[in-house]
C-alpha cells in the first residue's frame, strides 16, 4: 500500500475558521438590523396608541361635560373654570405595553352665554331673556407630547337649560 503524502498549506488548514466566524458576523448583522426594524415599528405603533388614548381620554371629557349636574357647572367647586380662569391638571390618559404612564396636560374652563342672567355669569336681563334660559360653554382641552411632538385637542360642549 502506497502512501500518499498529505500535504495542506497553512491557508487550507485555517479557512474553515475564517469561514465560520464570517458567517457568524453576517448573522449577527442581520440579527441587529432585524432588532432595530422591530424597534423602528414599535415606536411608530406607540405614537398610535398614544393618539388612540388621548381620543379615548377626550370621549370620556364630553361625556363627563353633558352628565355633570347643571347645578354644578356655575359653582366655585366646579371642574371647569369660569373665562377666563382655566383649570389644570395633569392626567394619565392610559398606559403603554410596559406600564409606562402617557401623561397629558388637561385644561378645563367655562364661558357662560352672553344672554344669562347676571346671577348665571351673563349680561342678559329679564326682558333680553324672559325665559330665564341658561346657556354655558364647557370646553377642555389636552396637551400631550409624543415622540418630543406637542399636541393639542379639545371637546367643548353647550349645555342649555
Amino acid at each position: 500500500m502506497r502512501r500518499v503524502p498529505q500535504h495542506r498549506s497553512q491557508h487550507q488548514r485555517g479557512s474553515a475558521l475564517i469561514d465560520i466566524a464570517i458567517s457568524y458576523a453576517t448573522l449577527v448583522i442581520v440579527a441587529l438590523l432585524t432588532l432595530k426594524a422591530s424597534i423602528n415599528a414599535a415606536s411608530i405603533q406607540a405614537g398610535t396608541v398614544e393618539q388612540a388614548m388621548s381620543d379615548a381620554y377626550l370621549t370620556r371629557e364630553s361625556a363627563l361635560a353633558q352628565r355633570i349636574p347643571f347645578d354644578q357647572i356655575n359653582t366655585d367647586a366646579s371642574l371647569w373654570g369660569l373665562s377666563p380662569e382655566v383649570t389644570t391638571n395633569t392626567v394619565s390618559i392610559g398606559k403603554l405595553p410596559g406600564g409606562k404612564d402617557v401623561l397629558a396636560t388637561l385644561y378645563r374652563t367655562r364661558i357662560p352665554a352672553p344672554n344669562n342672567l347676571p346671577s348665571a355669569g351673563g349680561s342678559g336681563t329679564t326682558t333680553t331673556n324672559p325665559g330665564e334660559i341658561e346657556g354655558w360653554k364647557l370646553q377642555s382641552i389636552l396637551s400631550y407630547d409624543v415622540k418630543g411632538r406637542s399636541y393639542v385637542k379639545s371637546r367643548t360642549s353647550l349645555r342649555i337649560r
